[in-house]
């Protein structure tokens, strides 16, 4: 929201019933001229709005798209404060609304002229005394035409401000004659520019996936005593796994073997008696012949 030197009237512009976010903000030397930028969007609707809030008197608010005028709102400064709101050109029965529109390029030197017009992409509102002259009036015809930018033209301006289908209006609206009783009182100005353009020429910050990303944390390289304790746990682990090999080593059962015998010595069932065969001595069998040499 801009607001006049003296705090008597602030103004905002709404991008589809939103509150625009104003940059760069500046009040001229006279204190009578306050200019900023907005992010303007293709497609969308906007509308302007303005407040008096303190100054006594009627006052009207006129508005100017790209240089072409297109109307006012008058604030009677019945009840403060008072807010009016322009949203596109009426002829009583309809409007039809602001739009942000694409602007197209063209080689044809006729437009060279309109490439230089001061107040292309700029929407400006004029605030000034009046007194009204005559009611019911017949509203005036106003269109706005599209905008050629020549090719060789260097204003960093890609879009217009076109106007939307008629909407009907829910209210009739009248139409006054006014006459202008003394200079203007302030006048506001927004330079209207995609986002990408103002971010691009640091008007506006950049977008959060772009800010700068903290660096990592270092990785802290071993020290000497970081080595010296690993290996003193490596050395722990592998006497614990001797020790454990030399333990199941002595649980192994074993085999005992005598002469002319097998004897399980396993712990496996009832433990086996020892049997002991004796060698050498024979039996005599009747009717065997024994060599006695």
């Amino acid at each position: 929201m801009l607001y006049s030197n003296c705090g008597q009237f602030s103004a905002w512009l709404c991008i589809d019933g939103k509150e625009t976010t104003e940059y760069e903000v500046v009040t001229s030397e006279d204190k009578k001229t306050i200019t900023c930028y907005i992010a303007s969007e293709l497609g969308k609707k906007f509308s302007v709005h303005c407040t008096n809030m303190s100054y006594n008197g009627v006052t009207a608010a006129c508005v100017n798209m790209d240089g072409n005028a297109c109307g006012s709102q008058l604030l009677y400064a019945r009840s403060l404060p008072e807010t009016r709101m322009n949203d596109g050109i009426s002829d009583g029965a309809s409007v039809r609304p602001f739009m942000f529109s694409s602007l197209s390029l063209t080689d044809d030197d006729n437009f060279l002229a309109a490439s230089s017009k001061e107040d292309l992409g700029v929407v400006k509102l004029v605030v000034s005394p009046r007194e009204v002259t005559e009611r019911d009036v017949a509203p005036v015809r106003r269109s706005l035409l599209e905008v050629k930018l020549h090719e060789k033209s260097k204003k960093a301006v890609t879009q217009q401000i076109t106007l939307a289908n008629p909407v009907l209006l829910a209210t009739p609206e009248t139409f006054v004659n006014t006459r202008c009783l003394g200079p203007d009182i302030v006048t506001f100005k927004w330079k209207y520019r995609p986002i990408a353009i103002l971010q691009a020429n640091g008007i506006a910050p950049p977008p959060p996936n772009l800010k700068r990303k903290a660096s990592p944390e270092p990785v802290r390289s071993p020290a000497p005593d970081d080595d010296l304790e690993e290996e003193r746990v490596l050395r722990e682990k592998l006497k614990a796994l001797e020790a454990k090999r030399v333990k199941k080593e002595k649980n192994v059962p074993r085999v005992k073997s005598e002469a002319g015998a097998v004897i399980d010595l396993t712990q496996e069932g009832p433990r086996s008696k020892k049997v002991k065969l004796e060698t050498g001595k024979r039996p005599f069998v009747s009717g065997e012949v024994i060599d006695l040499t």
